[in-house]
């Protein structure tokens, strides 16, 4: 397998963020999950709509109809036409999908509040803000890359 020249801190934080999303991977296998459907089923509260899924996750519009038929056919979603915009229909939970979401989403929600609760303050906001800033480098490059081809 080819070993990525990469500085050691940098090693250390691929691993632990890809150590992190296969726990996620896992826990969501375990309940008849895609990785993509476990964070799109925490997001859906009545009235959710398909484009604010994909604003806010960033996966296509066609992945996220994909999630979203899937939900339907298990009884866990319907979907009602939108008052506020009729190009778009609004995610209602069902009483079967409500209780599969108060099943899977707790364990996750709970977990990630612990973890960040047992951060100081201080630690909090550093690794809020170098988290960011991290973000931010890694987009101007990747999309500064796009063009220089």
């Amino acid at each position: 397998m080819k070993e990525f020249d990469r500085p050691q801190n940098l090693k250390r934080f691929y691993l632990d963020w890809q150590k992190l999303n296969h726990i996620y991977e896992e826990y969501a296998k375990h309940h008849g999950l895609t990785y993509i459907s476990l964070f799109i089923l925490q997001l859906i509260d009545d009235g959710t709509t398909q484009k604010e899924l994909c604003d806010i996750l960033y996966f296509p519009k066609q992945t996220v109809n994909k999630v979203i038929q899937s939900f339907e056919k298990k009884g866990y979603i319907e979907l009602k036409d939108n008052i506020q915009d009729r190009r778009s229909r609004s995610i209602i939970l069902t009483d079967k999908g409500r209780e599969f979401q108060n099943k899977v989403i707790p364990v996750i929600e709970n977990a990630e509040l612990s973890a960040f609760d047992s951060l100081s303050n201080n630690e909090q906001k550093i690794i809020a803000d170098l988290w960011e800033i991290y973000i931010t480098h890694c987009i101007e490059k990747i999309k500064g890359g796009i063009y220089d081809e």
